[in-house]
């Protein structure tokens, strides 16, 4: 299996040698029974371990995707300050628990291994999916390598794959009450995964914290101060796009964040629609 996706992402796309060192790395550190998947997928060459997304790297900008989980991404820029940075920093669209790390900091079996170590500690802390050997009725839309020197078309494929990368996984379970406060932390966890530059409905916070009845509840619980330790409140509208804070009443300073992340607002209040978030795949079921 692996002997016939290696021939074809070197037909497809061109092995380099890094991307060759870091797959060598890669199948010989996984352990046996842990399924691995290696894939050509958003402009990089991207392997899965349990069926869920691990590393990936560049096909043309060299650098490395981690998926390492959104509690341990500020620890590993205070560890590792020079070379590594949020996956989406230089566009402005960060996507939660994904860092990227420049090539000459991870060349090498001995400066692969810390990185593979942050990545396999957190997939150890999420359910095992599906082999994704199995048919699909629909695959993710791959986007087109950049060309050479194409910076910006490089900053989306890595984009693309860090929004992958923060979206996927199986859903927890949800507390089984509403009214306590691990249900509270569901939803502070929600709005904390909310990508910088986009907005998100009362409504579609609840249910992806898998409440979708409890949009009032969530309002509720942004009046009450859920977020005062610094999460991006800011970033919760209500189901029209439009601020529902009076201006005098923290109105003003919503909108002045968003804008500051380039939010656009339409004529008549609503955000423009490129800002919405996308996500419907509830993070607790």
């Amino acid at each position: 299996y692996f002997a016939a996706r290696r021939h074809i992402l070197t037909r497809m796309a061109g092995l380099s040698p890094l991307v060759a060192g870091v797959r060598n790395f890669v199948e010989q550190h996984v352990p046996e029974g842990d399924g691995l998947e290696e894939r050509q997928m958003f402009g990089m060459a991207m392997w899965l371990v349990r069926g869920n997304m691990f590393l990936g790297v560049g096909l043309r900008s060299g650098r490395l995707l981690l998926r390492v989980g959104e509690e341990n991404v500020e620890g590993i820029l205070e560890a590792h300050p020079l070379g590594v940075e949020r996956c989406g920093a230089a566009s402005g669209r960060v996507f939660p628990g994904t860092v990227m790390v420049d090539q000459e900091h991870f060349r090498g079996d001995t400066l692969m291994a810390p990185w593979f170590d942050y990545a396999m500690a957190h997939n150890r802390t999420l359910c095992s999916k599906a082999s994704a050997e199995k048919p699909r009725k629909k695959r993710p839309r791959e986007a087109p390598p950049a060309a050479d020197g194409d910076v910006a078309g490089e900053e989306a494929t890595e984009a693309a794959a860090g929004e992958a990368a923060a979206g996927a996984g199986t859903a927890r379970p949800r507390p089984s009450s509403t009214t306590g406060g691990a249900f509270a932390r569901c939803v502070l966890d929600v709005i904390r995964r909310i990508p910088r530059g986009r907005v998100a409905a009362y409504g579609q916070v609840a249910a992806l914290a898998g409440a979708p009845r409890n949009a009032r509840q969530v309002g509720h619980m942004l009046k009450e101060g859920l977020c005062a330790g610094g999460a991006p409140w800011h970033r919760v509208l209500g189901a029209s796009g439009k601020i529902s804070l009076p201006a005098s009443g923290g109105g003003d300073e919503q909108r002045r964040q968003l804008e500051a992340e380039g939010v656009v607002f339409q004529e008549g209040g609503a955000v423009a629609k490129g800002a919405r978030w996308e996500r419907s795949e509830p993070f607790y079921a």
